[in-house]
């Protein structure tokens, strides 16, 4: 997971992706400003939430995963995870050692390493949150495991799917023309197998 973030840290566009979208939510959350049906105290602080936010991410400095990626020690370490038992105590001892620190310790070195990354993660958390929030949640039924539904000439950012059974997981497939979901059960022995039955579910939609 360290190693992820690093990676999705390097990417040179997430600034700008990032801040784009924050002026898109703001835009559309100064709309509701004149609307009655909205609390405008929650609006504001909303509001504020994200000009902190996109504050924090201005004032960061160079790249969010420098911790990461220019850490010798972490680079030693990532050339041996895909060798079978590359991070054995013999070829990483450094490895082993810190492993068997104190939980503190390895705390405090995780956090040294992510704290970068910090105003990134608070910021994705709001436009996701508020992404989230703007959705309108229906419920249908997914006919002998298998739901469409033609799209209403919206475009969506975020679809939400939730299933009460636990054993279940969708596959879905999406274009201009046609929204599709198919729904199958996991089966620890074989490969999962496609429901036949009838599945109630709860499709969100989310555009803000």
């Amino acid at each position: 997971m360290l190693f992820d973030l690093g990676d999705i840290g390097s990417r040179g566009d997430i600034k700008s992706l990032l801040l784009k979208e924050f002026e898109r939510q703001k835009y559309a959350l100064n709309g509701l400003k004149s609307s009655q049906k909205v609390d405008q105290v929650a609006l504001t602080e909303t509001l504020s939430e994200i000009d902190k936010a996109a504050l924090n991410i201005n004032q960061s400095m160079g790249k969010p995963n420098s911790a990461i990626t220019e850490s010798e020690w972490l680079n030693a370490i990532r050339t041996r995870l895909n060798i079978p038992g590359g991070t054995s105590p013999i070829d990483l001892p450094s490895y082993h050692a810190w492993k068997n620190t104190s939980s503190s310790q390895r705390r405090e070195l995780l956090e040294k390493y992510v704290a970068p990354l910090l105003p990134w993660h608070e910021a994705c958390q709001i436009f996701l949150r508020l992404l989230r929030q703007s959705g309108e949640a229906k419920d249908v039924v997914a006919h002998q495991g298998a739901y469409q539904q033609a799209p209403s000439g919206k475009v969506y950012q975020l679809m939400r799917i939730a299933v009460e059974d636990d054993s279940l997981f969708s596959e879905i497939s999406a274009n201009k023309y046609l929204l599709s979901i198919r729904f199958l059960k996991i089966d620890q022995d074989k490969k999962p197998q496609i429901m036949n039955e009838d599945v109630p579910f709860r499709l969100t939609l989310c555009q803000l």
